[in-house]
């Protein structure tokens, strides 16, 4: 199970260590790492693994392979070892380890021209980094980090990397409390979401104070940014649902292909539930405004399949696909008995996927067309599982020697 924990202080619990050895070490040693894996023909997926021993201590790597439906990957001989903790990030031909808890470097990993798995180095994500998206049809970075300290006193960064010219790259910062800040200054906020529409940047608030404390809960809040100089506009908010996404789940905020955005408001992992939570609902800002449309309203409990979707992931064709309590919880960090939905934004319904495991830990799904990628840790097992977004199906892939699995990508020559 993925807790708080792991984004924070120490790592998840769990599993067995196995020996660094038989690895190659990510030393930042200069721009273009020189040896690494051979990867056999043009392409190969990726997966940002980690394991934990008995002491919660975490090591990360990088492995590789040519199929995620079949067989078992092992960290013996396949795994690149990282420097500290990491998530992971997919543009174009390109698998970004980005650093956090202490590491800043945010390292970009491609298949080189001796058909070698290789990382580019020289970009630091100085304060880390709590949320990242591709824009510009994949030409650019987006990486957004809230540095602020115990008063709350900071800013939000936002720092846009150019996917060409690494390790180029920009920082804006906003002052925090220029966005959000409640008239007793008793708590700050996180990050939880953003996109990136014409020239507007949408920033998905979601207000926390200390000991991750949720003291406001009765609306969801949006930032509105100028694209791409980020200049703050404007805070949204309505009082239908509460914060929307949680912090460091990325699920706050999702833009299809026309033009509508759509917010996520769960009442689940994240939330401390000290204090009486509204109905989990979607809500939507029409294309080609920055407020929210007051005749839309999907609450996604007390509905066939439905329930509490504490993370999803934007598949196109107006369809999320989520991760969905099958219980009753009232644990701040909880992420377990989850199981896998589709869901229809336009026709506000949710599907079951078919042959969905019941699983432990959440994280985002990497898309290949109409197909998605995720992990699920059933038991001890960790395994990828296919998701056929048309059919709504799930098939059972690749077995993981790992604690967990941070992210997935694919790289082509």
């Amino acid at each position: 199970m993925k807790a708080i924990k792991q984004y924070t202080k120490t790592a998840l619990a769990c599993a067995l260590l196995f020996s660094a050895a038989a690895c190659t070490k990510d030393d930042n040693s200069g721009p273009d790492e020189g040896t690494g894996p051979i990867i056999e023909g043009n392409e190969t997926f990726v997966l940002g693994v980690g394991i934990t021993d008995a002491e919660n201590n975490s090591t990360n790597y990088i492995v590789h392979t040519k199929d995620l439906l079949s067989g078992k990957i092992s960290l013996l001989n396949n795994g690149i070892l990282q420097e500290g903790y990491r998530e992971y990030f997919n543009i174009g031909n390109y698998f970004y380890a980005i650093g956090g808890l202490g590491v800043n470097n945010v390292d970009a990993y491609y298949i080189a021209s001796d058909s070698r798995l290789k990382a580019k180095t020289g970009l630091v994500f100085q304060n880390g980094s709590d949320g990242y998206i591709s824009v510009n049809n994949d030409k650019t970075l987006l990486g957004v980090n809230l540095a602020t300290d115990d008063s709350f006193n900071g800013n939000v960064e936002f720092t846009t990397v150019d996917v060409a010219s690494y390790p180029a790259s920009k920082v804006i910062t906003v002052p925090a409390k220029d966005v959000y800040k409640p008239a007793d200054d008793s708590h700050g906020w996180k990050n939880s979401g953003i996109v990136v529409r014409g020239n507007q940047a949408f920033q998905t608030i979601f207000p926390m104070g200390a000991d991750w404390a949720t003291p406001k809960v009765d609306e969801v809040l949006v930032a509105v940014y100028s694209y791409p100089d980020f200049q703050f506009q404007k805070l949204i908010t309505d009082p239908r649902t509460g914060p929307a996404g949680a912090t460091l789940t990325r699920s706050g905020i999702f833009l299809t292909e026309s033009g509508d955005m759509y917010t996520l408001f769960h009442a689940g992992y994240g939330f401390d539930h000290k204090t009486t939570l509204k109905d989990p609902a979607i809500l939507k800002i029409k294309a080609g405004t920055d407020e929210f449309d007051e005749d839309y309203y999907f609450k996604t409990t007390g509905i066939p399949n439905g329930g509490k979707l504490i993370k999803a992931t934007y598949v196109g064709n107006n369809k999320l696909l989520g991760q969905i309590y099958t219980k009753e919880t009232t644990d701040q960090w909880d992420q377990t008995d989850l199981k896998y939905v589709i869901v229809d934004l336009v026709e506000q319904t949710i599907t079951a996927v078919q042959n969905s495991p019941v699983y432990t830990y959440s994280e985002e799904a990497f898309v290949v067309g109409d197909k998605a990628y995720l992990p699920a840790k059933v038991g001890a097992s960790l395994n990828v599982y296919e998701v056929d977004i048309p059919t709504a199906t799930a098939k059972k892939g690749v077995e993981i020697e790992a604690t967990y699995i941070k992210g997935i990508g694919k790289l082509t020559k």
